[in-house]
């Protein structure tokens, strides 16, 4: 069995979620679901829609939703209103993230030694990058648990490997995804213990070229969002029940905790 191909795979989309869906990657991956067969709604949630692709009108089945990904009672608020219309949910794809400022802040900025470290720039790399996901599946897992299964991914980043570091630096966002990453394997171990509950999983994306990361992609191989976007359904597509608690790398390897 080709465990790549979406014919074959174990849970049926159909009703699909993306938050943080007017980010770079998040609106590449609205994009993508929006182009697939096998998905009958798409279910946009973001602060503010995007402003240049306008996908809500190219593509009239991505529902836009607008609710502050960051704010528990915002997230749980748009759970009851999509629970009131859609019942349940097939694919919850996460993708709110935050790394630097920009010309906005400048002084929040990934750090390059210990003496840099600043106890507000931690701070909102754990809210943006631990917290508002956890409360998201949270708010969300209520329409998760159901009997034709569902998948709750979140995108992580590898460089919040324990395992895997090596280089050291950029403590808050690294500490923010490796927290991220064990709420995400807590709450798969919890949902197994119900029935029917959903494959929970962190996914790595890759160097992506978008806001978040350009100040920081010269030195490195990276890829355009859509191109990205491809790569984490085809990871999506290959899940099983087994693979709940893990975490995946975008060519659909499993990296270290």
């Amino acid at each position: 069995m080709d465990r790549t191909s979406p014919e074959n795979k174990a849970v049926p989309l159909k009703t699909a979620l993306v938050i943080g869906a007017s980010g770079g990657l998040g609106q590449a991956v609205t994009l993508n679901l929006s182009q697939r067969a096998d998905v009958r709604d798409v279910l946009a949630l973001s602060r503010t829609r995007p402003a240049t692709a306008q996908p809500e009108i190219e593509n009239p089945n991505i529902e836009w939703m607008k609710a502050d990904t960051a704010d528990q009672a915002d997230l749980q608020d748009a759970a009851r209103r999509i629970g009131d219309t859609h019942g349940r949910i097939h694919l919850l794809i996460n993708c709110t993230g935050t790394l630097h400022g920009g010309d906005a802040d400048p002084d929040f900025k990934p750090e390059k030694a210990l003496a840099e470290l600043r106890p507000e720039n931690l701070h909102k790399c754990m809210q943006v990058n631990a917290f508002a996901p956890l409360a998201a599946l949270q708010a969300f897992a209520p329409l998760l648990h159901h009997d034709e299964g569902a998948i709750a991914a979140t995108l992580s980043a590898m460089v919040g490997s324990i395992g895997d570091n090596q280089l050291g630096g950029w403590y808050s966002y690294r500490m923010s995804k490796a927290a991220l990453n064990m709420g995400l394997r807590n709450a798969a171990i919890e949902f197994a213990r119900r029935r029917n509950g959903p494959v929970v999983v962190a996914i790595h994306p890759g160097t992506t070229l978008t806001p978040l990361s350009e100040p920081f992609v010269k030195r490195h191989k990276h890829r355009p969002p859509e191109e990205s976007a491809a790569l984490i359904m085809k990871v999506i597509d290959s899940l099983e029940p087994e693979d709940s608690g893990k975490f995946f790398h975008w060519d659909g390897g499993e990296l270290p905790w």
